[in-house]
C-alpha cells in the first residue's frame, strides 16, 4: 500500500509534532497511533498532489483537539461527582511522570531542558504555530494550511509565541527575531 509506505516516512515528523502537543510520551504515542489508523481509515480524503504531511498534521491536531475536548468533559463529569471511585484511582498525569518504566515509581527531580519547559508551557495554538513555522519551517501558508486558520493569526499567534518564550528562556538571541 502506498498510503502505509507513505505514513512510515513520515513517522519521526509525526513522533516530533505529537510529542510538542502532549509533552508527555505516553500520549504522544497515543496520538501517532490514531493519527495513523485515521490517515489509513480516511485516506481516500487525501487528494494525490497536496501537501500528505500537511494534511496528517491536520489530520492530527484534530484528533488531538478532540482528545483534549474529550478529557475536559470527564474531568468536569468526575469533579462533579463527589469522590468517585474513578477520581480517586486515576493515576494522573502527574502520577505517569514519575512511574518508572518498571512499573514501579520514582521520584521527579524536576530537572528538564530549559527550551523543552518554555515550549511547554505555552499555550497550544503558540506551541503549535512555532513547531510548524520554526522546526518544521513551513510557511505561513502552509501552516495556515495546517492549522486552518488565517494567515494573520498565523503570523500573529507567531510573534506572541516568540515573545513568551523570549521572556522564559531570558535571551533574545535564542530565538528567531520576530
Amino acid at each position: 500500500m502506498a498510503l502505509s509506505r507513505a505514513l512510515e516516512q513520515e513517522m519521526n515528523h509525526l513522533e516530533k509534532m505529537a510529542n510538542w502537543y502532549t509533552g508527555n510520551p505516553e500520549d504522544a504515542k497515543d496520538l501517532v497511533q490514531d493519527t495513523c489508523v485515521l490517515a489509513l481509515r480516511f485516506g481516500d480524503s487525501f487528494s494525490e498532489g497536496s501537501n500528505f504531511r500537511g494534511w496528517l498534521f491536520r489530520v492530527m491536531r484534530n484528533r488531538y483537539v478532540s482528545v483534549v475536548r474529550r478529557r475536559q468533559l470527564e474531568k468536569r463529569v468526575l469533579d462533579a461527582e463527589e469522590r468517585h471511585c474513578l477520581k480517586e484511582w486515576s493515576i494522573g498525569e502527574m502520577g505517569r511522570n514519575n512511574m518508572a518504566p518498571t512499573g514501579g515509581v520514582e521520584q521527579d527531580d524536576g530537572f528538564s531542558d530549559q527550551i523543552q519547559n518554555a515550549m511547554n508551557s505555552l499555550r497550544p495554538e503558540f506551541r503549535e504555530v512555532i513547531w510548524l513555522c520554526d522546526v518544521e519551517e513551513k510557511s505561513y501558508l502552509e501552516a495556515a494550511e495546517i492549522v486552518q486558520r488565517p494567515i494573520g493569526t498565523i503570523m500573529s499567534r507567531l510573534h506572541r509565541g516568540r515573545r513568551i518564550l523570549r521572556k522564559k528562556i531570558g535571551s533574545k538571541n535564542q530565538l528567531k527575531a520576530a
